[in-house]
């Protein structure tokens, strides 16, 4: 199973407000045939690239060059790591360095949410409800970024709210 899947892009198409595009899987890989043109595209990263330029909310790529950038990097990086975090191995490598990555940052680029953070939330929603109360513990500040990304309620959609009360560490 892998979690940069076509659910996931549904659910980006709908928080940016953008009319749903036909999905689907080829031979392992997504691929989104836009109506009007007939036109088609490959691979996960693009589509949502594609999806940013069709939405009201362009600079959620970022507003930078700089940010662009690492909004593309973090993108890639879901594709090519978080995709396949459905094993417990590979789960707790992608916590342990997104948990590094966020220790500075209130989001993946910096300061602001871009698509990158949104991504990710959907990619690793299964994973974080899955954790344990002391697991997630481990993982302070990715915990720290799922909960505060976590409260926008167009973001969740109708996703469960994870608890990360640590009153149950200490009871």
């Amino acid at each position: 199973m892998v979690l940069c899947n076509v659910q996931c892009l549904e659910r980006i198409s709908n928080y940016l407000d953008v009319s749903p595009v036909q999905l689907e899987m080829h031979e392992n890989v997504i691929v989104s045939t836009e109506r009007t043109s007939n036109k088609t595209i490959e691979g996960f990263s693009t589509i949502i690239q594609s999806l940013i330029k069709n939405s009201r909310c362009p600079d959620i790529l970022g507003n930078s060059n700089e940010i662009e950038a690492l909004s593309r990097q973090w993108l890639e990086y879901a594709v090519v790591c978080v995709n396949y975090a459905d094993t417990p191995a590979n789960a707790k490598r992608i916590l342990q360095e997104l948990n590094t990555a966020l220790r500075d940052n209130t989001y993946l680029t910096g300061t602001r949410k871009t698509i990158a953070d949104i991504t990710l939330y959907y990619a690793l929603h299964s994973i974080m409800q899955e954790l344990s109360h002391q697991e997630k513990a481990q993982y302070v500040h990715v915990s720290r970024w799922f909960d505060n990304m976590q409260q926008e309620k167009e973001l969740r959609q109708q996703l469960d709210l994870i608890s990360f009360d640590l009153l149950h560490l200490f009871l």
